[in-house]
């Protein structure tokens, strides 16, 4: 009798979304419940740069979901292209969103000063962490790509082989859970921080 139920793996990493669903649903309500002593609560407006962060973040998942694409038609070279640009994205992310800690600094929001500035450190650099193990991920499967490029027979069996498939098809689903992390958190510290 053959097994058709969800995958192990597969299984895991919805597992893992989940909780950091969970984890992410604490940090923000967590937020709410503070926003609420408003003695000492300070608004003010978040970084612009984040919303160009946000902009990448999203062209890192349209970049993976395309690539991923582009790797099941086995046209190889174009999803070396198009993946490599989503990994300088997500790195672009993370230099945004360090800009971003800049102008907090700048208006006087610093980690260790009013609650206010710290949730918006804590949040984006928790969320940075799990961008920058994506990111490892990624690297490992960047490099086997760029390795694999010269040898045509190597390359065409990743197609034939299911496991590389499925794994590249996990990575992909990662990014857009953490993406979609992410531009939930910019629209929850966008509207709770006019």
């Amino acid at each position: 009798m053959e097994y058709t139920g969800v995958h192990p793996q597969k299984f895991l990493l919805w597992l893992a979304m989940a909780s950091m669903t969970m984890f992410f649903g604490a940090l923000t309500s967590a937020l709410i419940v503070k926003k609420a002593d408003i003695q000492t609560w300070e608004n003010f407006r978040l970084p612009t740069v984040f919303i160009y962060s946000t902009i990448a973040v999203v062209a890192v998942s349209v970049l993976m979901h395309f690539s991923l694409i582009q790797y099941r038609k086995a046209k190889f070279g174009l999803f070396r292209v198009l993946f490599s640009i989503a990994f300088v994205m997500a790195i672009l992310f993370l230099g945004l969103q360090y800009l971003g800690w800049k102008q907090l600094e700048a208006i006087g929001m610093t980690l260790d000063g009013n609650i206010s500035g710290s949730f918006i450190y804590l949040i984006t650099s928790l969320h940075g962490l799990h961008i920058v193990i994506g990111l490892l991920i990624t690297l490992i499967f960047l490099a086997n790509a760029i390795r694999s490029r010269k040898d045509p027979i190597y390359e065409l069996s990743n197609i034939a082989n299911p496991k590389r498939v499925f794994n590249l098809e996990m990575l992909v689903t990662f990014w857009h859970y953490i993406d979609a992390v992410w531009v939930y958190l910019y629209v929850f510290l966008y509207f709770n921080y006019q």
